[in-house]
């Protein structure tokens, strides 16, 4: 992550050689949803993977190479300390063999030249979890290092971008509704005219 920065980007007077276009002016919704887009959400689910899993082994270095002064023990011989990086570990662990089912999934769709769009909804729930995944281990991480979670450093900052995860687009509020409109059988709007 390191500080990623999001936001709209447009270019004025920009040549791109044909050859290298994806699609046609204003075709964007439809290249979209005929399913090159859902392959970055595997990517970005597998991001914020990779914090959770971050920030996890950070605290369990920390526990167990920190003692704790007033006991003469070290924070990883508390039972309540290993239940809850052991909660972390369990929402962790569940998204390696998730990652790996929509790969392979979404590798099936390119071979067979169909659309990756029937994967959007799978993709963005293995998002929303992923994101959500880091923010547990997150929150465990601070929780089981005390102060020194809070201090400016690795903790600090793997908070700072498991945090970014629930906002980054689609946001996990915008996904969750794309995820409920499709349980119920509602059309997924992806886009509205007329504005953002």
């Amino acid at each position: 992550m390191r500080g990623n920065h999001s936001g709209p980007i447009r270019y004025d007077g920009v040549k791109v050689p044909k050859r290298d276009r994806l699609g046609e002016e204003n075709q964007g919704k439809e290249i979209i949803y005929n399913g090159v887009s859902p392959i970055y959400l595997v990517g970005l689910g597998a991001v914020w993977e990779g914090v959770a899993r971050g920030v996890y082994d950070t605290a369990v270095n920390h526990i167990k190479n920190s003692i704790h002064q007033d006991t003469n023990k070290r924070l990883a011989d508390y039972q309540a300390i290993r239940q809850e990086l052991a909660k972390a570990k369990v929402h962790i662990e569940s998204l390696g063999a998730w990652r790996r089912e929509l790969a392979s999934r979404l590798d099936t769709l390119w071979r067979s030249n169909s659309p990756q769009a029937e994967l959007l909804i799978a993709l963005t729930e293995f998002k929303v979890h992923a994101s959500e995944t880091a923010n547990v281990a997150a929150a465990a991480a601070l929780t089981v290092t005390g102060g020194y979670g809070y201090k400016k450093g690795a903790l600090e900052r793997y908070f700072r971008d498991a945090r970014a995860g629930i906002g980054m687009g689609p946001s996990n509020i915008i996904a969750r509704d794309w995820i409920g409109k499709t349980s119920v059988g509602l059309p997924l709007e992806l886009f509205y005219e007329g504005g953002e």
